[in-house]
């Protein structure tokens, strides 16, 4: 039997579809329709998942892990932290009032995590349930995409980057706004070597042109075999590097998200709290774009730390903020069934 192709169908997933008279487990399944919309690096999509009555394991799928650009796998469990808070979310917005078990240790273990749903609204407390999901979160699952394009010349209210930077608010995770030009300018220079480093390495371009071709960014077969090809064979880091330093110095807001320890879990508490900040971005009709090949570039993404003048804390995720036409596709999607671990 094939494996089912991406679709963009599973967008049209509606909570009026919600199995209420259904068995647990087919309700834990059914949360995992807003899960796998999440974004990934690449729209890599590296989640699996296992149900067991009122509990959903959440694992890597290592099978998708960017071992080139992210040697380190930051982006792996930090992408894997996005689906983990589509689906917290989705849990309580049904009233099924989930608890969290991080699954500490060796980083090559599979296992992140496991959501336990308390059907009956009795959950048990458990210390890292975390913060409630922010206001608009839940419809803003299947709204929330990102945004490639150049963003408007204007400022965000303060109040609107106010809601974003709380919903946040997760673990130890720490926000950091940046909005001076010359650091924007600055941080635009950075971007521009990690895309020349990184367009330079046959085997990056190779891994990209990879996932190109699979149509995970959402072209059509044609011009997705044409743009693997053209990844694949040419040194295209000249022109992406200018393109992306322009986006990044002129983006109205530039945020970096950090953590004091630099394990898995602070990836995946990461990864939650960009995807509720991008969530609440979308409900404020705010685009996102993640910028992440300075932090794939360890020199550069140490430039960026002294830049920044953070020298104490690991530095986690960089993205964009600003106003842009949001006439973008959604990027398509293995449907729940491909990552659904079988009895």
């Amino acid at each position: 039997m094939t494996a089912p192709d991406m679709t963009r169908s599973v967008w049209d997933v509606t909570a009026a579809d919600f199995p209420a008279d259904e068995p647990i487990d087919a309700q834990a399944e059914f949360l995992l329709r807003y899960a796998i919309l999440a974004p990934s690096s690449h729209n890599s999509q590296p989640w699996r998942f296992a149900v067991d009555g009122p509990e959903v394991i959440v694992d890597v799928d290592e099978s998708r892990w960017l071992d080139v650009a992210d040697e380190d796998r930051r982006e792996l469990f930090l992408s894997v932290g996005c689906a983990l808070e589509n689906l917290l979310i989705a849990a309580d917005h049904f009233g099924l009032d989930p608890t969290l078990d991080y699954r500490g240790g060796d980083a090559d273990d599979p296992h992140v995590a496991t959501v336990t749903l308390h059907a009956d609204g009795e959950a048990v407390g458990n210390p890292d349930e975390g913060p409630d999901p922010p206001d608009g979160a839940f419809g803003a699952i299947t709204e929330r995409r990102t945004s490639h394009e150049p963003f408007e010349d204007r400022d965000l209210p303060p109040e609107t980057l106010g809601r974003i930077e709380r919903a946040g608010d997760v673990g130890a995770v720490e926000t950091h706004r940046i909005t001076d030009a010359g650091l924007k300018r600055e941080i635009g220079e950075l971007q521009y070597g990690a895309d020349e480093r990184q367009m330079a390495d046959p085997e990056y371009r190779e891994e990209l042109g990879h996932w190109i071709g699979s149509g995970a960014l959402g072209d059509s077969w044609l011009k997705a075999r044409i743009g693997q090809l053209a990844v694949t064979h040419l040194n295209l880091g000249e022109r992406e590097g200018e393109r992306n330093a322009t986006l990044v110095s002129e983006a109205p807001v530039l945020e970096l998200l950090a953590t004091p320890d630099d394990d898995r879990t602070a990836r995946v508490e990461t990864g939650r709290a960009f995807e509720r900040m991008a969530l609440v971005a979308a409900a404020e009709g705010v685009a996102v774009h993640p910028i992440s090949q300075i932090l794939e570039v360890p020199d550069l993404k140490e430039a960026l730390a002294d830049a920044v003048g953070i020298d104490d804390i690991a530095i986690q995720h960089l993205f964009r903020l600003g106003y842009a036409d949001a006439d973008e596709d959604h990027t398509p999607r293995w449907p729940v069934e491909e990552v659904l671990a079988s009895e």
